[in-house]
């Protein structure tokens, strides 16, 4: 009987998933950049490999939360994934940032400070990643954001403003997750790139590191 009730779990948090990457991709694909159509637009498969596995170590109350936030946006004509790189462009390029933040939703003094929390625990995670798999790290983004320019964004400066596209709601089932995962010792982030890792034909993120090295070595 319990495994029937995981089995029914699980299929319900996939398909959840799988309702959330249809629409961030609709919602991708109306992002104008000033360089024109990013490539990555056009690659359906590397961004459902890439949110597939964020999303999958995140429990079904933040997931449904989420979902309800972008099917909201739509109604209200708003496209959060927009918004998203918006708010990212206040670190990577703030003269830019001027010019469109009086066309972005307000973030409340509260959600500021969720964010903030989320942000820190991460990086602390970030860190033990970078420490843990050099060989996949080395090559990827800069962690904080004083390294952002207009072509290069960090971890940070991308994950605060993905954070701040979502609804206070959601942060605050997002924020609860991450401390009690914290406290279980539980790396939210290594998480991630073991999905990433097992997706793109690996075992985990240790299974890829040691294919780094034995490149390096060739």
């Amino acid at each position: 009987m319990r495994e029937n009730i995981e089995d029914e779990e699980k299929e319900i948090k996939q398909n959840t998933v799988s309702k959330i990457i249809a629409r961030e991709w609709e919602f991708f694909q109306s992002v104008h950049n000033t360089g024109g159509r990013a490539s990555c637009q056009d690659n359906y498969e590397e961004f459902n490999i890439m949110r597939s596995s964020q999303w999958a170590i995140f429990s079904l109350p933040v997931l449904r939360s989420y979902l309800d936030d972008l099917i909201l946006a739509g109604h209200r004509d708003r496209n959060p994934v927009m918004e998203k790189y918006a708010y990212m462009m206040k670190y990577s390029a703030p003269e830019e940032y001027e010019g469109i933040k009086e066309f972005l939703p307000v973030i409340s003094e509260q959600k500021g400070e969720i964010v903030e929390k989320i942000v820190k625990i991460y990086l602390e995670w970030e860190l033990e990643i970078m420490e843990k798999y050099p060989g996949i790290t080395n090559k990827g983004r800069k962690l904080y954001s004083e390294s952002d320019t207009p072509e290069y964004t960090s971890i940070e400066t991308y994950l605060r403003g993905e954070l701040l596209s979502y609804s206070e709601k959601t942060l605050e089932l997002y924020l609860n997750y991450v401390i009690d995962n914290k406290e279980k010792n539980i790396n939210l982030a290594i998480k991630n790139m073991d999905n990433l890792a097992r997706m793109q034909g690996f075992n985990d993120s240790n299974d890829v590191e040691e294919y780094y090295k034995n490149f390096s070595k060739n």
